[in-house]
């Protein structure tokens, strides 16, 4: 009976463990270490990332039971406390690339305790704006998957999928619940959470419910126009980023595993949006052809109260800033080359690798 079953979990991992989506594959890991030779700007990020990992080899993994972030003002012992715990996050990231550049075991070592810890501990509840923290430790398992101790792997595969299935069940009961969560920043948080959990356990099921639903949050979240529907429900560029950088980060999944068909980045719904089209409508925000002032028209009381608590950004009037959209204009990169030189405009630099984002951006396409 034990030998079916270590038949059973290795035919599993068989499975899981082959193509690496979400992180990097042989070949781009490949191209990245020649990269982070010959490249300056390249090397000196890297080099951030090897501190990062070695300061890490000394620290104990901090995994939260439940990670508590959404609707919590800034000072709730809470969220202060999730947010202390979310500092894992980098540790793992850092880790897992360590091991994987260097062939050093001890990263991997220290990596696999992480992953264990987390997995075994925390109990994701659904919740897409608390649990869309868990990108880097997510793109971290994935990354070193296939060096995974079977115990460690089976109970990394165990979480993720509950993290993915705990998803999908809020969006069932927000979408029969006519709650706008199903189709609102939350919903574009989901699908991204979704979107890394399939592909980094290639489950097909989940893989599908992505798809699907990438197709109907371009056409519900986004106008054709390019605005966003969180942009006039919060009257806030903040919102309309929060919509589109997780959107972006599912649409790289897709391109990179093609069962979506269509370029998802300038796929358009059948009333004419699409993700590209968000992108360009913000784009003058970001290079100051534009400006906006912030949360005039907001209608979240949530908003109102973090201005009354003082939270920097969130006071009606303020002018959106542009560094805010830097991270946006760097996962554009990857289907958009136009986006180097705004950022290296924006940044007064002409590097061809500003941030990690760019350089991530280069070997994997």
């Amino acid at each position: 009976m034990k030998r079916i079953l270590l038949l059973c979990i290795c035919f599993f991992l068989f499975n899981v463990v082959q193509a690496q989506v979400v992180s990097l594959n042989a070949t781009e890991l490949k191209k990245l270490q020649r990269l982070i030779k010959t490249d300056a700007d390249a090397k000196k990020h890297w080099e951030s990332l090897l501190t990062d990992a070695d300061e890490a080899i000394t620290s104990t993994p901090n995994p939260a039971d439940t990670l508590l972030t959404e609707g919590i003002l800034q000072g709730d012992p809470r969220k202060t406390r999730t947010w202390k715990s979310i500092e894992d996050m980098q540790k793992v990231y850092a880790l897992a690339f360590a091991f994987k550049i260097t062939g050093d075991k001890k990263y991997l070592t220290k990596t696999s305790e992480f992953l264990l810890a987390w997995a075994t501990r925390n109990q994701p509840q659904g919740n897409p704006i608390n649990d869309t923290n868990l990108d880097r430790i997510i793109f971290a398992y994935d990354l070193v998957k296939n060096d995974l101790s079977t115990d460690v792997n089976v109970a990394c595969m165990a979480w993720l999928m509950k993290v993915g299935s705990q998803q999908i069940k809020s969006f069932d009961k927000a979408a029969s619940g006519k709650s706008l969560t199903y189709m609102n920043n939350w919903n574009s948080h989901r699908l991204k959470e979704v979107a890394e959990v399939a592909w980094a356990i290639n489950d097909e099921k989940l893989k599908l419910w992505v798809i699907d639903i990438y197709k109907k949050q371009i056409s519900k979240n986004l106008n054709p126009d390019g605005s966003s529907w969180d942009f006039h429900e919060r009257d806030a560029l903040h919102y309309h980023i929060y919509d589109v950088d997780p959107l972006m980060v599912a649409a790289i999944i897709l391109k990179r595993d093609s069962k979506f068909g269509d370029n998802p980045y300038s796929y358009k719904s059948p009333e004419g949006s699409s993700l590209k089209g968000s992108v360009d409508w913000l784009v003058p925000f970001f290079t100051g052809e534009k400006t906006h002032a912030e949360w005039v028209n907001s209608k979240s009381s949530f908003d109102k109260k973090r201005a009354a608590n003082g939270e920097k950004g969130y006071i009606a009037g303020t002018l959106f800033k542009p560094t805010e959209a830097r991270t946006s204009i760097a996962l554009a990169d990857f289907f958009d080359n136009k986006m180097l030189s705004l950022f290296q405009t924006n940044i007064n630099s002409k590097s061809k690798y500003p941030t990690w984002q760019f350089v991530l951006n280069e070997v994997k396409r």
